[in-house]
Parts: C-alpha cells; sequence; structure tokens
C-alpha cells in the first residue's frame, strides 16, 4: 500500500510490507459487451496485504462493485490478473471457483441474503451445510460467531424477528464460519440507519483488529471508509489515489482526502 501518514491525506508514496499480498490485482480491465460497450475497470493494479481492512471509494460507475466481484470471482476480467492466496482464478473451473469461495471467501451482502425460514443459528452455519457438514457438528462454532457479534441471546430467532442492524450481524457471522481468507462486503449498511451502521463498521473494525480478517469493503460514505486501514479511491475504472484513516473513524479526514483526490 502506501506509507502512513498522520492525517487521511493523498498518500504518494510506495511502502513494502514483509508478508505478500493476499489479494494481487494486476493490469484489470473489465469492459461490459453493452451498446456502446462500457469500461468498468481500465488497467487497474492493487495489492491487499493480510490483516487489512481496506475500503474502496467511487461515484456511481466507478468501477468498485466491479472490482469486488473481480476478487470474489464473480466475474472474470477481460484482461491482467485476479491472484487470491497466490492462485489465479482466471485458471479455475467454475466449479472451483464457486468451491473457492465457499471455502475461501466470506461475503456481506447490503441486503443481507438470510434465509427467512431459517434461524441465525442455521443461517450461520449454512456454508458448511451446503459442504456437507451435519448441523449438529457446526452448531457450536456458529454459536461462538454469534457471540462474536453479540447476538447469542438471538440464536433461535428468525430473520423477520430481527432488526437491521442484527440481521446484519448474522450475516457477518455467516461469512466468518469457513476461516475465510479475505472477507468480502459490498455497501454493507446500505440498508440500515446511521447508528446501526456505525455498529457494522465498528464490528468490522473489530473483526480485522482482534481477528487479524482481512476485509475489503466497498462504500460510498466517508464515515464508514474512516474505519478502515487504507482507502482505495476509484474513478472511471481507475485507482486515482489511496487515504490511510488508519482506523481513526474521522469521516472529516477522508471527507477531505476523498474530495482532493477527485478534483
Amino acid at each position: 500500500m502506501h506509507e502512513a501518514h498522520d492525517d487521511a491525506v493523498p498518500a504518494t508514496e510506495t511502502s513494502s510490507s514483509l508478508a505478500p499480498p493476499i489479494v494481487l490485482v494486476r493490469d484489470v480491465e473489465k469492459v461490459y459487451d453493452s451498446e456502446p460497450p462500457v469500461t468498468a475497470l481500465a488497467g487497474l493494479s492493487l495489492e491487499i496485504h493480510p490483516g487489512t481492512f481496506t475500503a474502496i471509494m467511487g461515484a456511481s460507475g466507478s468501477g468498485k462493485s466491479t472490482l469486488l466481484y473481480l476478487v470474489g470471482g464473480l466475474t472474470p476480467p477481460n484482461g491482467g490478473e485476479v491472484h487470491v492466496e497466490g492462485r489465479d482464478l482466471a485458471r479455475m473451473s467454475d466449479r472451483e471457483r464457486t468451491v473457492f469461495r465457499r471455502r475461501r471467501l466470506g461475503v456481506i451482502f447490503q441486503d443481507f441474503n438470510l434465509l427467512p425460514t431459517l434461524t441465525a443459528r442455521e443461517n450461520v452455519a449454512l456454508p458448511m451445510l451446503l459442504d456437507g457438514k451435519s448441523l449438529p457438528e457446526v452448531l457450536p462454532r456458529a454459536d461462538a460467531l454469534l457471540a462474536l457479534v453479540h447476538l447469542e441471546h438471538r440464536g433461535n430467532h428468525r430473520p423477520d424477528a430481527l432488526s437491521g442492524g442484527e440481521q446484519q450481524r448474522v450475516a457477518i457471522a455467516r461469512a466468518l464460519l469457513n476461516d475465510p481468507a479475505i472477507v468480502l462486503a459490498d455497501e454493507p449498511t446500505g440498508n440500515l440507519d446511521s447508528k446501526q451502521s456505525i455498529e457494522i463498521w465498528a464490528m468490522l473494525r473489530r473483526i480485522a483488529s482482534d481477528e487479524g480478517k482481512t476485509i475489503l469493503m466497498v462504500t460510498h460514505e466517508a464515515q464508514g471508509a474512516a474505519y478502515a486501514d487504507n482507502v482505495v479511491v476509484l474513478r472511471d475504472g481507475r485507482i486515482v489515489g489511496t487515504l490511510e484513516p488508519k482506523g481513526s473513524a474521522d469521516a472529516s479526514l477522508v471527507f477531505a482526502g476523498y474530495q482532493e483526490l477527485m478534483g
């Protein structure tokens, strides 16, 4: 990433990390076949190192969600390479990518994606159930993760009995079930009010810091990005700069740096 600064201002000098990147995106291009064709990513390169919390910011159409989908193996690039844990996603078959996502990636969606007929415990356990494990052998870990997100008392409730913030905390627990290499969060507070949003951002910050998890989050909110270690700013499919709030939760610093980068 970039040299640390005391304030969240545009960073300009490259630094090295002892650990190799867990995500390596190199010269990636993504063009959607429409009329006219739409270039979502234009030769973008990015490294993400283990245990860091990275936010991606940019205006609508900047390519931030496309970048997340590429790292998650949900869409292939038209050019360049995407490596996660040293594995080239383009060299995997569709089935290999599906298994890789289920076992090595955790995903948090804006709309929670919980099954309404399952309890919170069962929703958390679901990825391992799909991988052939039995419910009794998975429930202890599901319960431990519900405790991690402070929902141990709500494990037997179905989604319609939970608030939006509680549903998203269940989704976070589910994303951690398989001890993933990286957690991808796509606008995780898009359907929440400001109080619930702060709780989710703070929880992701704590999971990155205390559990050593690598988190990549797309957001349009400076306040949410301020909980991250690093902020990657996109415009027209390119990285125009990075910010380093270092988890300060100071939205004003991120907002000022973002405005400067966007000109």
